[in-house]
């Protein structure tokens, strides 16, 4: 380390004067020291003795004027002395002050910074410390949302270039391609349905004696499932109907006659009789995905055979209307009246629901269909006997109520028994009780009451289901045959 010693360097040099006196007084002559500071009054010949003990050195330590010079035995004139001469000199008599000693100087500074060492370490560490503990209140919260932001960001950033690097490698031209493809395929098993019905005389003129009938013309849309000329449809398109034609891909117009319907579901079956028909593949309403492609072809508004696309907005949607507690499938779909009965396809052209419902009178971007998993079965049943005998538990179904939602830290879903219908009922039979709570249907979880609805008005009657149940906070496993349900009452 380096010291500097501002009392040291802030000094200027001494400007020592030779003068040569006469011998003038008594003693030996000696030479006079004339310099910018007083003498001290403390010089005694010791010193002197002392300095004229190291004269080969003291050559080398004078300094005259401002610069320093090498002393010579020579006369030496210094600027402008009064009225001497300098002469030899002998350096044996000069008296000088000694040098300075810089090491003890520095080992002094060295000391006092150790002393001032514990001080200095003790304020660092304080200023540490409450450094530290500004941060981790104002500055850590900020750090670990921004690591937290980045770890987002990351996420999405490599999201963006891999659906980035995937859109490079589709044209629209493939796209267009693939809507001509799944319209080609689903297409030609499409059918435009017109209904006649013939208006009541009370109805049209008012009660006007003596006035003619009036028929009334209907619309819609179905699809060929089956080469023997089963068409699937919804039940409001021909319900009420005294005839039903049917336009097929073809052009051909043949009449359809209605092998059965099922109101809670809103499905009809009908029944052609024409050849070299191609009914369209089942899909599977369960395994597509939210987000993915749909297309919807129908009818709208009498518009032939008219392709519309979107995607699936959403799963499970349970829209009641009077007594029928239906699970849909959502969708941005253009559904317009006409389109009622009509095909939904995912991209390989296969049927994923039938179009049933939109919101409001036209289209505004959220349409309904009828899962193909149940459009399926409901088709079978309708074309084996021509009715649905869904099965009935015989009981009174309420929500959970709030204080058994929670239980044990985990929220209880299902739905609630709150009163049996009679003793003959297959809950009765099994055992249930009022106050149970079911929490699955055949190993398969109830979300709540419209849920449990669905499972059971999906089994027909006579079908065994087995029962989870919690009764007074204990698991209980039952058993039940379900029995017919009741045409005109909502016993659940």
């Amino acid at each position: 380390m380096t010291h500097r010693f501002e009392s040291e360097a802030a000094e200027p040099p001494r400007t020592v004067i030779f003068h040569r006196f006469h011998p003038k007084a008594s003693g030996p002559a000696r030479p006079h020291f004339e310099t910018d500071a007083e003498p001290t009054a403390n010089e005694t010949p010791a010193d002197e003795a002392s300095a004229t003990a190291s004269d080969d050195t003291l050559s080398d330590r004078f300094v005259f004027g401002t610069s320093p010079q090498p002393v010579s035995s020579q006369p030496v004139s210094l600027g402008s002395a009064p009225q001497e001469s300098c002469t030899d000199i002998d350096v044996s008599d000069i008296v000088v002050s000694p040098e300075p000693d810089l090491h003890s100087t520095a080992t002094k500074h060295r000391q006092h910074a150790r002393r001032s060492d514990p001080v200095r370490h003790g304020l660092v560490m304080l200023v540490t410390v409450l450094v530290m503990l500004a941060a981790a209140r104002y500055v850590l919260p900020g750090i670990v949302e921004e690591i937290r932001y980045a770890q987002h960001r990351g996420q999405l950033r490599a999201e963006f270039e891999v659906a980035g690097e995937g859109l490079k490698n589709v044209s629209l031209d493939t796209l267009s391609q693939a809507y001509q493809m799944v319209n080609a395929a689903a297409g030609p098993s499409v059918v435009h349905i017109d209904i006649h019905r013939t208006a009541h005389e009370a109805i049209a003129h008012h009660d006007v004696p003596g006035a003619p009938a009036i028929l009334i013309s209907d619309q819609g849309s179905g699809v060929v499932v089956d080469a023997d000329g089963y068409i699937l449809t919804n039940r409001h398109v021909v319900a009420g109907s005294d005839q039903i034609s049917v336009t097929l891909s073809d052009g051909r117009t043949v009449d359809a006659m209605i092998i059965g319907t099922d109101e809670l579901t809103d499905l009809a079956v009908l029944k052609v009789n024409a050849d070299r028909l191609m009914p369209i593949p089942w899909g599977d309403s369960e395994r597509i995905r939210v987000g993915s492609p749909v297309w919807a072809i129908g009818s709208p508004f009498g518009l032939d055979r008219t392709v519309t696309f979107g995607i699936l907005s959403g799963k499970h949607r349970v829209v009641r209307a009077k007594d029928r507690y239906q699970d849909f499938m959502q969708s941005d779909v253009a559904v317009n009246p006409g389109n009622s009965g009509g095909p939904l396809v995912d991209s390989r052209g296969t049927l994923i629901g039938i179009n049933t419902a939109i919101v409001g009178d036209t289209y505004q971007g959220v349409s309904f269909a009828i899962p193909s998993g149940i459009a399926k079965k409901i088709y079978l049943q309708l074309r084996e006997k021509g009715s649905i005998e869904r099965g009935w538990l015989g009981v009174s179904l309420v929500e959970v109520p709030d204080d058994r939602l929670q239980s044990r830290n985990h929220r209880i879903r299902g739905a609630m028994i709150a009163a049996l219908a009679d003793q003959s009922s297959g809950a009765a039979r099994a055992g249930l009780k009022s106050g149970d709570l079911v929490i699955s249907l055949d190993d398969q979880k109830v979300r709540d009451v419209d849920h449990l609805m669905q499972l059971i008005g999906n089994a027909m009657a006579g079908t065994a289901i087995h029962l989870s149940v919690i009764r007074d906070g204990q698991p209980l496993e039952f058993d039940v045959l379900l029995g017919r349900r009741p045409p005109p009452l909502d016993l659940r």
